[in-house]
């Protein structure tokens, strides 16, 4: 094999490549996320669903107690892991009056959702396509352009 053809052999399998890697790897995207936050010395607020402690399942009790602990900072959890019944919809916030042993906690849910950035998951794909069949052009007219 000559090294003209060999050189046309090479961007061929570069240039497929470099076509291939956007398509077969997709963005890595982080799972949504619920965010809890307590708040201790809080009123009954009418403009707010009032829940009772007492009413709360065991998952809504280790997710509030474990929010109370991390107060003044925000609890994270995945979607999966998260009580259903506290959690909003997409990119939803809910506030709730906490009712418990008399006295009331302010409850903040927020439902944190991701989406692939165009700036560094999308931008650097395309550009790695565009210069795939760029590669692959030079290739086809080394081929067939001469």
């Amino acid at each position: 094999m000559d090294s003209s053809r060999l050189l046309t052999l090479s961007l061929v399998v570069v240039g497929l490549g470099l076509v291939a890697l956007p398509v077969l790897a997709a963005p890595e995207v982080p799972d949504d996320r619920v965010e809890f936050y307590v708040e201790g010395d809080w009123m009954n607020n009418p403009d707010q669903q009032t829940l009772a402690y007492a009413n709360f399942s065991g998952a809504e009790r280790a997710v509030f107690e474990a929010a109370l602990q991390a107060s003044p900072d925000d609890l994270n959890r995945s979607v999966s892991e998260a009580p259903e019944r506290l959690t909003p919809g997409p990119d939803g916030i809910a506030i709730y009056n906490v009712e418990r042993d008399g006295q009331f906690y302010l409850l903040q849910v927020k439902h944190l959702s991701f989406e692939v950035d165009f700036a560094t998951q999308q931008l650097p794909r395309l550009a790695t396509l565009a210069l795939g069949a760029m590669v692959l052009g030079v290739a086809g007219y080394r081929r067939f352009g001469r």
